[in-house]
């Protein structure tokens, strides 16, 4: 039985069992133990992931310094390919893959239209990743933007889990390019997972299966026009949009099919002709290993939200662990550029750009409403050294950001096809389901090419006029399903 006796700390009693002497606890000097004790491990946490980084580096030159094999089927004699294949799977073993997850795909989605193929051609590093604020790179595309891979995914450099759409005429196309960028792009190799997604109606057949057999890759020729806006010039390709009225393109299956399939605790959504600022992943992780969020500082401190505030980062940094963790999302601003330049790696380079009007904000000029929440103007001013929380922003109606968030968010409506709404709406349910939004200084995605009306397909007013309809539906369900909360959009 314990009793409480005496503390030899004023105003403090301690509790001890008869016969025992009492448990006495130096309130500072136990503090100033675990203070160490936290920084000491998120020093060990950080200079592991640069050893990690470190890592990766040495893998990478180790890949390319392996000896070609001309008798290898398929590969240019020295190309980078070569020496990837002597790592891991060759071309023949990948194609067997390919056309026997085909012939025994069973898997539809909700709505029994498509068939998804996850890990269709998987990274061989898959297991990466697994660090505790780690980013995986989502992003869907058809067979006619694969190029974009190419320079995606070595900006990124990390874990990356992309979704293909593609049909029964388009799949050997598809297959082709997908095989070109694992084997002849090291980055790809190591990191991108590709998944695959076709209309039940038109799946791959016999003779587009055989068509396998006749593949050929040559790295040289992919490398030699990496720079170029066509990285496969031997490949006749079968653009998307000759489709778009046969075969509507399911951009938020393809979203979800790669999300549910992400090896990370942490996703970035982009579109796959986005390219983010240099170090993005890692300086996210550095900021997350640095502090632990927590969500209460901000439901607690209105005054976080003040237009006054601009560098709270650290202070509503406090602890990941809380209930609320899941329901944050760290919001990337968006910028759209001139095509001719290059694309800027750090913010001091994007603000003299944007000074110089070869940059602008994302959508400025067809729906500048769907991301001025994000308050471009307040953050070209922040000047923080590092990656940081810059400023908190309250959601409003239309607002459509790209931002970082916990793999379980709120996944996409997948009714939601071709242009219109189909990120609006998700953007919708997280500010409904309690998200929090906060905007990341030194940060940023960059579209290369400015959005213009004439950029679009003709059929784009009209499939954002239906969806509309459906976007209001979309709503009305909303409420049944948050029936307790009064958050509305």
């Amino acid at each position: 039985m314990l009793k409480q006796v005496p503390s030899s700390l004023p105003g403090w009693r301690g509790w001890a069992s008869p016969g025992h002497s009492p448990i006495h606890c130096k309130f500072w000097p136990c503090l100033a133990s675990l203070v160490t004790a936290i920084v000491l491990l998120q020093l060990l946490h950080l200079a592991l992931l640069s050893r990690l980084e470190d890592r990766d580096k040495v893998r990478s030159a180790e890949l390319e310094s392996l000896p070609s094999d001309p008798g290898r089927r398929g590969i240019g004699v020295g190309g980078p390919g070569i020496g990837r294949q002597l790592q891991g799977r060759t071309l023949d073993t990948v194609l067997a893959e390919m056309e026997e997850r085909v012939r025994g795909a069973h898997r539809l989605d909700k709505s029994g239209t498509y068939h998804l193929l996850d890990n269709f051609l998987p990274s061989e590093l898959a297991i990466r990743g697994r660090a505790p604020f780690d980013v995986s790179l989502v992003s869907q595309c058809s067979s006619s933007r694969l190029g974009d891979v190419w320079s995606l995914a070595p900006r990124w450099g990390g874990p990356a889990s992309v979704a293909v759409f593609t049909w029964d005429d388009d799949f050997p196309v598809t297959a082709s390019r997908l095989l070109h960028l694992h084997f002849c792009n090291d980055h790809v190799f190591r990191h991108v997972n590709f998944h695959l997604v076709y209309p039940l109606m038109r799946a791959p057949k016999q003779q587009h299966l055989a068509a396998l057999a006749g593949i050929k890759l040559d790295c040289s020729s992919v490398t030699s026009n990496a720079n170029t806006d066509q990285i496969f010039p031997d490949i006749s390709p079968i653009n998307y949009s000759d489709r778009g009225k046969e075969l509507a393109y399911p951009n938020n299956v393809l979203r979800n099919l790669a999300i549910n399939y992400a090896q990370t605790p942490y996703v970035f959504v982009v579109d796959v002709d986005m390219i983010p600022s240099e170090g993005l992943r890692t300086e996210f992780q550095k900021f997350m290993s640095s502090f632990a969020f927590s969500s209460a500082t901000m439901t607690d401190n209105p005054s976080l939200l003040s237009k006054n505030n601009t560098h709270h980062g650290s202070r509503i940094i406090e602890k990941l662990s809380h209930a609320k963790e899941n329901l944050v999302a760290f919001v990337v601003p968006a910028f759209e550029m001139d095509a001719t330049v290059k694309v800027p790696s750090g913010k001091s380079e994007l603000l003299d750009l944007w000074t110089k009007g070869l940059v602008q904000p994302f959508y400025f000029d067809l729906c500048r409403k769907c991301h001025q929440p994000t308050d471009y103007e307040r953050w070209r001013t922040l000047n923080n050294k590092k990656m940081d929380v810059g400023f908190s922003v309250e959601y409003i109606p239309g607002w459509e950001p790209f931002y970082v968030a916990r793999t379980s968010l709120p996944l996409y409506d997948e009714r939601f096809k071709q242009y219109g709404f189909n990120r609006v709406s998700q953007v919708c349910e997280m500010h409904v389901a309690g998200f929090t939004f906060h905007v990341l200084d030194n940060a940023f995605l960059v579209h290369k090419g400015f959005k213009r009306e004439s950029g679009f397909h003709s059929s784009k007013k009209a499939e954002n006029d239906r969806n509309r309809l459906l976007f209001r539906k979309y709503k009305e369900e909303l409420k049944v399903k948050y029936p307790d909360v009064t958050r509305r959009c």
